[in-house]
C-alpha cells in the first residue's frame, strides 16, 4: 500500500510537469497556444486626418504587447487609400518616409508582429501635407571659377547650385510662420517668435528666438505682428508707402532663417556660394559693375521713393515704378537685390577678422 501511495503521488507530479511544459512550450513555427496578439497601433503622428503637415514629417505610432513581447512592424505607405508596403520587420516605432509633396493626401498603416508569429493590422490613417508656399523662382549658377574677396581672389566652386531669384518676402514668411505654429513647432514669448534649433559646434541644441515681432503703432522696421491667433503684415509707424507683403522680411533671426530654410527643405547659402551668385567671374565691386546710385539700389541716401525703409523685392528691374525710373540691375546669373536694400541670410560663420 505504501508504493501505490509513493507511485500515485509521482504519478500527480509528472502530470503536473506535462501539463506545465505542454502550457508554456511553442511549436516549430514559435506559435504559443496562450499567446496574445499585439495591441493595435494607435497615436499616430502626424494625426489621422491632419491636414497643412509638413512635407519633411516622419511617422510615428505607439502599440504595446499584452505579454510584453518585443515587437516588430510592417510599415504602408503611399498616395493610394490601399497603401504599399515600404518597410517590414523594423524594431523602431518610427519611419522616415523622405520629402514628401506639397498639397498630397497620403495614407498609411502599421502591421504589429510578436515573436510567436502573431500579428495585428492597425487602421489606414491620412493626412495631407501643406499648399506650397508663395512660389519661389530659381537661378541656376554653374560649376566653375569665381571672383572672391575684396582682394580678388580667384576661387572655385565644382557644382552646379540654385540660388532664389528675390529675397524672402513677408508673405513667403509669414506663410511659413503660420504653417508651423499650428503644427506647434513655434510659440510666442515676450514679443518674440521662438523654436528649437538643433545644435551645431558653435550653438547648442535648445529654443533660440526666430523672429522679433513688431506691432503698427510702436516698431519702425518689423513688419510682422501677432493679433493673438495670426500673424499680420502691418505698415510701420511713419512709413506709409503702401503694401509691404511683397517687401524682404526683415527682424528675422539666424536661427529663424535657418528654420525657415529647414522647413521647406532648402538650404542657406555659404558665404562663398552667396557671393558668386552675386559677382561670378566679373571682378566687379557689385554685381552689375563698379558704380551705383539710386536707380539700381536701395542704399541710405540713395533717393529713391523707398529710401525711408525697404524697397520690394525685384524692384531694380529696368522699368518705371510711379515716375521712378530704375535700371535693370541683376546679378551675372539673374539674381536680384545682392547688394542694398536688406541683409541677407547665409549659413557660414564669419566675421570681419576674415578680410
Amino acid at each position: 500500500m505504501k508504493k501505490a501511495k509513493i507511485l500515485l503521488v509521482m504519478l500527480i507530479i509528472v502530470s503536473l510537469f506535462y501539463f506545465y511544459c505542454s502550457k508554456e512550450s511553442t511549436g516549430p513555427d514559435n506559435t504559443r497556444p496562450d499567446n496574445s496578439k499585439p495591441g493595435i497601433p494607435s497615436n499616430p503622428f502626424p494625426a489621422d486626418n491632419a491636414n497643412s503637415v509638413s512635407i519633411y514629417a516622419d511617422l510615428s505610432w505607439d502599440c504595446i504587447d499584452p505579454d510584453g513581447d518585443p515587437l516588430t512592424y510592417d510599415v504602408y505607405f503611399g498616395t493610394s487609400s490601399n497603401p504599399p508596403l515600404v518597410n517590414t520587420g523594423q524594431s523602431e516605432t518610427s519611419y522616415d518616409p523622405g520629402v514628401l509633396y506639397y498639397e498630397t493626401m497620403y495614407y498609411w498603416k502599421v502591421v504589429a508582429n510578436d515573436v510567436h508569429s502573431d500579428s495585428t493590422t492597425g487602421d489606414i490613417w491620412e493626412f495631407e501635407t501643406v499648399i506650397p508656399p508663395t512660389p519661389i523662382e530659381w537661378c541656376n549658377v554653374p560649376a566653375g571659377n569665381y571672383i572672391y574677396g575684396q582682394f580678388n581672389v580667384t576661387r572655385n566652386i565644382p557644382y552646379d547650385y540654385e540660388i532664389m531669384k528675390y529675397v524672402v518676402t513677408n508673405q513667403q514668411y509669414v506663410e511659413y510662420l503660420e504653417e508651423v505654429y499650428a503644427a506647434g513647432n513655434i510659440w510666442i514669448e515676450y514679443g518674440d517668435v521662438v523654436g528649437y534649433y538643433e545644435g551645431d559646434n558653435n550653438y547648442p541644441a535648445g529654443n533660440y528666438d526666430f523672429y522679433d515681432l513688431g506691432t503698427p503703432s510702436s516698431f519702425n522696421y518689423a513688419r510682422i505682428s501677432w493679433n493673438g491667433s495670426s500673424f499680420v503684415i502691418n505698415v510701420p509707424s511713419g512709413y506709409n508707402t503702401g503694401n509691404f507683403n511683397n517687401h524682404p522680411v526683415v527682424c528675422v533671426t539666424w536661427f529663424g532663417s535657418w528654420a525657415f530654410a529647414e522647413y521647406y527643405g532648402l538650404n542657406l547659402p555659404t558665404e562663398q556660394e552667396w557671393e558668386k551668385a552675386a559677382r561670378g567671374n566679373t571682378g566687379y565691386y557689385y554685381p552689375w559693375g563698379n558704380s551705383i546710385d539710386g536707380s539700381r539700389a536701395n542704399y541710405q541716401d540713395s533717393g529713391d521713393p523707398f529710401d525711408s525703409g525697404t524697397t520690394p523685392v525685384g524692384y531694380y528691374n529696368g522699368e518705371n515704378h510711379n515716375g521712378f525710373q530704375t535700371t535693370d540691375s541683376p546679378s551675372p546669373y539673374g539674381v536680384y537685390d545682392m547688394a542694398g536694400n536688406v541683409w541677407e541670410w547665409t549659413d557660414s560663420w564669419w566675421s570681419v577678422c576674415n578680410y
